[in-house]
């Protein structure tokens, strides 16, 4: 998130076009036809609505040794805050009884949560803020870390409500307004219009985000982006921003995911969705040449997970899937969002393509588990440089049991540290197994080596990983 907050880059555009009608003869006529005048009483109204339902939330915890970005960020790299964390972010009340939407990443830590309510945009303009907001002790309902949702209560009654959007209903162009609490400034209100109703990004994300121009700004993540209407379209989550300001590429959570989140955190403390022991990623040209994939974009498996359907069934890495229950599959959230809305019980027909062929396969569903634990043994194998990767490795075949025992893999390289530079961009970690290189599997040093040397300048080069206990496709390079 950046430190500045801008005016919204979206408004402008429409103030010229409505000036225009303004200028118009037939609009001269008549006050009351005056679109300028129209569009800003409608806009008032929608204010003074919504912004009752938005609230601040601050959240406190002591300090924390985290990753500098998510969970299932490359780096190994890591934070250490040495103040209390404090966190402040926004909201939006969703249910009349104080169930409230935000981003779990405003709640990373927190020990307490306070929320405040602010009633001045139904107070007739008044100026005594502090007479119309109030305080109230917050506790955590339930997160759903995959689209970074959290619900949290507070214990009140009768409290306004933001409603969702129809599924659905979106479009490119569609004028949206968000709230939120940019820098502290609570209740602020920005506007805009939807930019792309699926924008991928990180590129292997569960979910597509909405990418609205409205300004999104630190303390606006978890603010409700809503439609001309009042009813939630989307939840303000992040910026991309070169020059420290909005610019225009903000980013929120589809509606429906958070509608669907709310429904099953309410219900049961968590959200269920199924599984089938299938991870997949993205095909990239790099991934699809490296690995000599029939096509360059789609989805393709990445890894079966032993002891599940997907294996039962004999789904491969490296397939690469075409179709979800009948229906074409273009990328990794369609993949995953199919799944939200699998029970266990259920079946999930699967169509792949390998080797040329079309196979279809029917898989049971199951409750989505927990991952499994990341090792922290600290390795004492003798460990080699390789430099073109800018990591010291060392074979996993020739460290003690104990030390593996966590990992899937029974033979490749485990990265033990990074190089400050290295002759080919990739995302290695520490912690990595190197299981093979352009299909080809390595299990010393001296095949890595072998297999790099042999690489022709701009040879599509792809490691296949095992990162916590997870298989994934890393290209080097980029695309």
């Amino acid at each position: 998130m950046v430190r500045t907050h801008t005016s919204p880059s979206g408004f402008f555009p429409l103030l010229g076009i409505l000036l225009l009608f303004v200028a118009s003869p037939a609009a001269a006529q008549s006050p009351q036809s005056d679109p300028l005048t129209a569009f800003n009483l409608a806009l008032e109204g929608l204010v003074k609505k919504v912004a009752p339902a938005v609230v601040q939330i601050n959240s406190s915890g002591p300090p924390q040794r985290t990753p500098e970005d998510s969970e299932d960020d490359d780096s190994d790299t890591y934070q250490v805050a040495l103040d209390p964390q404090h966190i402040v972010g926004s909201g939006f009340i969703v249910d009349a009884r104080g169930y409230i939407i935000t981003n779990a990443h405003v709640l990373r830590g927190a020990r307490e949560i306070k929320v405040t309510l602010d009633n001045s945009a139904s107070s007739q303009g008044s100026r005594q803020n502090a007479a119309v907001t109030k305080t109230f002790a917050a506790r955590l309902i339930g997160e759903f870390k995959e689209a970074d949702l959290a619900v949290i209560k507070i214990d009140a009654e009768h409290l306004p409500t933001i409603g969702f959007a129809r599924h659905g209903s979106l479009r490119q162009g569609q004028l949206v307004i968000a709230f939120g609490s940019p820098e502290g400034f609570q209740n602020s209100v920005s506007i805009g219009v939807i930019s792309a109703i699926a924008r991928q990004t990180p590129p292997d994300s569960h979910i597509s985000y909405l990418q609205t121009d409205a300004a999104i700004n630190p303390g606006s993540s978890g603010g409700p982006l809503v439609d001309i209407n009042g009813h939630l379209v989307g939840v303000n989550a992040f910026l991309i921003s070169q020059g420290g300001g909005s610019e225009g590429l903000g980013f929120a959570v589809p509606g429906n995911i958070a509608q669907f989140a709310f429904e099953n955190i309410v219900k049961d403390g968590r959200v269920n969705w199924g599984d089938v022991g299938l991870r997949v990623q993205g095909i990239t040209p790099t991934l699809a040449e490296g690995l000599h994939l029939p096509r360059d974009s789609g989805v393709v498996v990445s890894d079966v997970v032993p002891g599940t359907p997907a294996e039962v069934e004999g789904v491969n890495v490296g397939d690469v899937i075409t179709g979800l229950d009948d229906k074409q599959l273009e990328s990794v959230p369609e993949f995953y969002e199919a799944l939200y809305h699998k029970r266990a019980g259920e079946k999930l027909a699967l169509s792949i393509t390998r080797h040329g062929r079309i196979v279809t396969v029917h898989l049971p569903v199951t409750a989505a588990g927990a991952e499994q634990p990341e090792s922290s043994e600290e390795s004492v194998a003798t460990s080699s440089v390789v430099s073109k990767l800018g990591i010291l490795c060392s074979e996993i075949r020739s460290r003690p049991a104990p030390e593996i025992a966590t990992l899937r893999s029974r033979a490749g390289l485990l990265v033990e540290a990074r190089a400050a530079t290295s002759d080919l961009q990739v995302s290695l970690a520490v912690g990595d197994v190197i299981r093979a290189v352009n299909l080809t599997p390595v299990s010393s040093v001296a095949e890595l080596q072998s297999l790099l040397d042999k690489m022709k300048p701009g040879t599509p080069l792809v490691l296949q990983v095992e990162r916590r206990s997870r298989f994934i496709y890393l290209p080097v390079g980029s695309d």
